[in-house]
């Protein structure tokens, strides 16, 4: 069943026969629904359907994060959303596969925010348990003080935090004391960013490393 919401002529929310409709950012959207083929999947289908599983798995744990990231990519009034967009943007360039041909997602590849800003390089990262250190070139001359650093650890399995300090891209070091139980996780990957309080605009995330 299917709700009308502006009357016989408006966009509907629900199942109509093979077609569903609903609303994604702002937009009335409707799509057919899938067909189930009880063919054998070939090998190809199979590769892609594992493709797509190793993306979710990275991606879930941090999908608020995502949703971040990605809203440039995607703002309001896009036909995808954010975490779409994001979904696309892995599986067609963060994918690599182990020995047994099992494609997983290269944390190296990942990038958590996608914009145009500059990025100042990161010079160095270390963890002492809870306490994450990290420095970066300074250019002043480039950056004002809304220039803000964003900065997430994640363990690509459950645990991920972003920073939600003040600390300014001018600042060029920052010590980041992680939640007490991250002491028992024995890799975080670490993604580093930028973003403009005033306009919204990021730069794309860099790998910073592993610790």
């Amino acid at each position: 069943m299917a709700i009308l919401k502006g009357g016989i002529n408006g966009p509907f929310s629900g199942k109509v026969g093979s077609v569903v409709g609903y609303e994604l950012n702002g937009q009335a959207i409707i799509r057919s629904l899938p067909r189930y083929v009880k063919r054998k999947p070939t090998e190809l289908t199979i590769i892609n359907r594992n493709r797509m599983k190793a993306v979710s798995k990275f991606l879930s744990p941090i999908g608020e994060i995502i949703k971040l990231g990605y809203k440039n990519i995607a703002p309001p009034g896009s036909r995808i959303g954010a975490f779409q967009a994001a979904q696309s943007y892995f599986f067609k360039n963060a994918i690599d596969y182990d020995e047994d041909t099992i494609p997983y997602i290269n944390p190296e590849k990942a990038l958590i925010f996608r914009g145009n800003l500059d990025l100042p390089i990161v010079t160095s990262l270390h963890r002492e348990q809870c306490k994450l250190m990290i420095t970066w070139e300074r250019h002043q001359h480039r950056y004002d003080g809304y220039y803000k650093l964003l900065l997430l650890a994640y363990d690509t399995e459950n645990e991920a935090s972003l920073y939600e300090g003040a600390a300014t891209v001018n600042d060029g070091q920052l010590e980041w004391q992680l939640p007490n139980h991250y002491h028992k996780i024995e890799q975080l990957h670490i993604y580093f960013g930028v973003l403009n309080i005033f306009t919204g605009e990021m730069s794309d995330s860099v790998y910073a490393g592993c610790v």
